[in-house]
């Protein structure tokens, strides 16, 4: 079988850094598509690849993580085998390097499927994880930024969110970073990485490590990870979603076609979807201006970037 990887750099309102976020996707691509010719498992490319963009700081996951309305960085992450149903997610993480390795320790070294905070980064420690300081200065200019302009109340993305977009469009340049892999055996995997939204309270879960909402994987149907405002995703259980309509026999684009549109018709919320159906067909469909993405596979030369998947329902038209 055709090994296959896709991944994503965040559904949203992409400007002059969209060259670079495309050649992060190649990048990760690349990583994880080397994986699949050298034999390696879905689980070992959509990991590898999603350790290439926390590590790039153009991507709102790792390294370039925003930071919430104190300041501060918390990370979430989740990956999930296709094989087994076996997942595993971290959540408000500080200081691991690369949160996309500690949930799959959560996945194959617990009993658990979720663990937050303090006593993940514990675990985390045990295996010798790497830490680092993921807050840039970028990040911290873009919080100033955001706090002074159109409200002086600090917790405004959370009360009020559609006006703070509205006039910050900068907020959503950047989200969740996610992949998904089909290899050779006809495995699949899929994985997920964010920083969250900028502004967001202190202690606030996306969608990243909730399984069925932003990542799902089943050998039996295909993959599929997702991008946007988490609290949509964790509504409709997005990614789950696609994952049943394809088990229904949607192909992957008509499936993901379906969840971006009950984003936009039913919450008006941004959404992105990659996913890969079970006879190898991927889709990048999203409702915002940008969504940087690369596919490759283990034919291809190199992967391939494009800077918008195919936009559908458009919830804003520009940035």
């Amino acid at each position: 079988m055709l090994g296959k990887i896709v991944v994503h750099g965040g559904a949203g309102f992409w400007k002059k850094e969209i060259s670079r976020g495309l050649a992060g996707v190649t990048a990760a691509a690349s990583e994880g598509v080397d994986i699949l010719r050298r034999g390696g498992s879905a689980l070992d490319a959509v990991e590898a690849s999603i350790m290439v963009m926390e590590d790039n700081p153009v991507f709102n996951a790792g390294k370039g993580s925003s930071l919430t309305v104190a300041g501060t960085i918390e990370m979430d992450a989740g990956i999930m085998d296709g094989r087994d149903l076996s997942a595993g997610a971290v959540a408000l993480i500080r200081r691991v390097r690369n949160p996309i390795r500690l949930a799959r320790i959560v996945m194959e070294k617990t009993d658990h499927v979720l663990l937050a905070g303090d006593r993940a980064e514990e675990l985390a420690k045990i295996f010798s994880l790497p830490e680092a300081n993921p807050i840039t200065q970028h990040r911290r200019r873009l919080l100033m930024k955001v706090k002074k302009g159109g409200t002086d109340e600090r917790v405004s993305w959370v009360r009020k969110n559609r006006e703070l977009i509205e006039g910050h469009p900068e907020t959503l340049r950047f989200d969740t970073v996610g992949a998904v892999a089909l290899d050779k055996e006809g495995n699949f995997a899929a994985a997920a990485s964010t920083g969250g939204p900028t502004m967001k309270l202190p202690g606030r879960i996306g969608d990243s490590p909730q399984i069925g909402s932003g990542l799902y994987a089943d050998n039996q149907v295909g993959a599929a990870t997702v991008t946007g405002l988490g609290e949509v995703a964790i509504k409709l259980a997005l990614s789950k979603a696609v994952c049943s309509q394809m088990e229904m026999g949607l192909t992957a684009r008509m499936a993901a076609i379906r969840a971006v549109r009950l984003a936009s018709n039913r919450l008006k919320g941004e959404a992105g979807v990659i996913a890969i159906d079970k006879t190898g067909r991927i889709s990048s469909v999203h409702n915002t201006p940008c969504m940087p993405w690369a596919t490759s596979n283990t034919r291809a030369p190199k992967p391939k970037a494009r800077p918008n998947g195919e936009i559908v329902a458009l919830v804003r038209k520009t940035a």
